[in-house]
């Protein structure tokens, strides 16, 4: 078995290569050539125990599906790819480079089908780290250096032409969350430089999906300080690099019981802490050294970070919108929607979800101007979508936990109890009905409910949404950064000065309209 096994991963190996250079130039990926990649030697522990082969172990083989689905999405979807104007070929749209408000239209359409896939459950997915070095290949200038700026470029055209899934680790360990992560002697640090390139030892945080991904993006997503020089690198590396070491966390998906009693198991993708064992980064693949404005501007100064953020938001609309029509079943299924006071719940939770859509509109609605030509969405909508989601989707999902009430913990056990005719009888006289079907649709529905916003995934996937931006005050003070002040401000300074003492004789206002309706409709021209 184990001689078949490998032969059968050497034939899918050479399958995935002569499908990807047919004719000397990359066609779009499936499904088969991602799943077959990840069988590549790659150092992924659980504990003290080494993962032999993702594709099979229980923690992550269904999230490793999971990917693999939204490659077959792209590649039997034409309205997912786009003719790359450097090679002509037709490409994931997740590498496009907007210049227009219709390119960035078209890379939502991405975002909304692969979110899709997961019901914006997976929210790492392989679009997200790709569109921010898509972002950083559009103003590679920031990198502060002609060589490291060709580095990116291409980088980007590597991954583009591979249609790669990337990771990313871009945080210090817990410790330095000062800023001071030159003190922290446990943080990735740069600790020696030869003709062959830089290497690094230490841990970087924190890749979501490490475990499942094809490269890893190593960064700085927060400011450094001046003297953070040994940390101040920028670089990315394949998954299975020697003496990369990727630390997953438990994997829940690994003590699933059935796919009704954990159903989305499947999403469960993959957190992880990166330990760089002295890995040796070779030049060509080396993006910033020793300069912490850079380091940190690849994400700031470039649209790195709103092209991202925009996946982000796009998917969390798509999981709000499941959420909501989840729990709008379940009251169905147990006869609570008819009360008027439970409408009124369903409405307010409806209309936090038309607000997330409405923003995710509004970032489109005027594209913000970058060098070279390209655009993105409008950073202020950007980070104050960014901070509504922080905000608010922690009330919405314990708004969705008080509809549930007790109800899941009324249920069976698991599975196991329809398959003995005595608490099978039991599980139908508790819903009060001899029809199974109907009975089974309503456990379905509240186990669902369950894992959406009480298991340990969904505490998991709770605490993740309050920190998918950063850090509250980060996100906040991003805010501070973005928003239009002098055009807030200046209807107030004009009512100031005709309200003054010498706006007219008798100190009262000349009759005129207001300003500043324009900063109110967000006008960017």
């Amino acid at each position: 078995m184990v001689h078949t096994s490998m032969w059968l991963c050497v034939a899918c190996s050479i399958f995935m290569v002569a499908v990807f250079w047919e004719g000397g130039l990359p066609v779009l990926r499936s499904g088969d050539d991602y799943l077959a990649s990840l069988r590549d030697g790659r150092q992924v522990y659980v504990g003290g125990q080494i993962v032999e082969d993702v594709t099979c172990h229980p923690g992550f083989a269904g999230a490793a599906r999971t990917v693999a689905r939204l490659f077959d999405v792209t590649a039997s979807d034409p309205s997912l790819r786009y003719i790359e104007p450097e090679t002509g070929e037709q490409t994931n749209v997740n590498f496009l480079r907007p210049r227009s408000g219709d390119d960035l239209a078209t890379r939502r359409r991405l975002h909304v089908a692969w979110a899709g896939v997961s019901n914006g459950l997976f929210g790492r997915s392989p679009d997200h780290v790709a569109a921010m070095v898509t972002g950083m290949a559009c103003r590679p200038e920031v990198t502060g250096s002609e060589r490291f700026s060709e580095n990116l470029v291409n980088y980007w055209r590597y991954i583009r032409d591979n249609d790669l899934y990337l990771s990313f680790a871009v945080l210090p360990p817990a410790g330095s969350k000062s800023g001071k992560s030159t003190g922290v002697q446990n943080a990735m640090r740069v600790v020696g430089t030869d003709r062959d390139g830089v290497t690094v030892r230490g841990f970087k945080m924190l890749a979501t999906g490490g475990p499942l991904c094809d490269e890893i993006l190593v960064g700085n997503a927060q400011p450094l300080r001046p003297s953070d020089v040994a940390v101040a690198v920028s670089f990315a590396i394949p998954a299975n690099h020697p003496g990369v070491r990727i630390l997953a966390r438990k994997p829940y998906a690994a003590h699933a019981v059935s796919r009704i009693d954990d159903p989305l198991a499947d999403f469960d993708e993959a957190d992880s802490a990166i330990y760089f064992d002295n890995v040796q980064i070779p030049w060509e693949r080396v993006f910033v050294l020793d300069d912490p404005q850079a380091s940190y501007g690849l994400f700031v100064e470039t649209p790195a970070h709103t092209l991202g953020n925009a996946q982000a938001h796009i998917r969390l609309l798509v999981k709000m919108r499941f959420i909501l029509a989840a729990a709008k079943r379940l009251g169905d299924a147990l006869d609570f929607t008819g009360n008027p006071a439970v409408q009124g719940v369903f409405g307010g939770l409806a209309a936090r979800v038309k607000m997330l859509e409405a923003a995710v509109v509004a970032q489109e609605a005027h594209p913000e101007s970058w060098p070279n030509g390209y655009v993105s969405q409008d950073r202020q909508f950007m980070y104050a979508t960014s901070n509504w989601s922080m905000e608010y989707f922690p009330e919405f999902a314990n708004e969705m936990r008080k509809l549930l009430a007790s109800h899941a913990f009324q249920q069976p056990a698991d599975v196991s109890a329809f398959e003995d005719d005595y608490t099978k009888s039991l599980f139908l006289e508790l819903n009060r009905t001899e029809d199974f079907e109907s009975a089974m649709g309503r456990y379905r529905l509240i186990r669902l409910m369950w894992d959406l916003v009480g298991s340990e995934l969904a505490s998991r996937n709770n605490q993740y949404e309050l920190f998918y931006a950063g850090p509250p005050h980060v996100t906040r003070t991003r805010v501070w950064d973005y928003f239009d002040w002098r055009a807030a401000e200046a209807p107030v300074q004009e009512f100031l000065t005709r309200t003054g003492p010498a706006s007219s004789p008798d100190g009262v206002a000349p009759a005129r309209a207001l300003g500043g309706g324009d900063a109110i409709l967000g006008d960017r021209t």
